[in-house]
């Protein structure tokens, strides 16, 4: 987990929610590229609205990749799916 807390680390100044966790669509896009460059798995990815005051789940907006975690490709292409939305993502790593 030492590599996801990294990478995520690495991007938390562009982070956004009270834990700066939560990532607009380009810094997930690169996110997906760090994990995929140091072999770190993905177990899922989350879409959040985020206010001022509130952090909105967006149900239809969740990605599962327990089965297959090094789908990084397939990661990147349920992003494409929220582009143009104003949604934040939160990861969930493998470790």
């Amino acid at each position: 987990m030492a590599a996801a807390d990294g990478i995520v680390a690495e991007f938390r100044a562009f982070g956004a929610g009270l834990h700066r966790d939560k990532f607009c669509v380009r810094s997930a896009f690169d996110i997906i590229d760090r994990c995929e460059t140091a072999g770190v798995g993905i177990l899922g990815i989350e879409g959040f609205y985020l206010t001022d005051t509130t952090t909105i789940p967006q149900l239809d907006h969740i990605l599962d990749l327990s089965a297959g975690m090094t789908a990084y490709d397939v990661a990147r292409q349920f992003l494409r799916h929220g582009e143009g939305l104003p949604l934040f993502y939160e990861f969930t790593f493998h470790g």
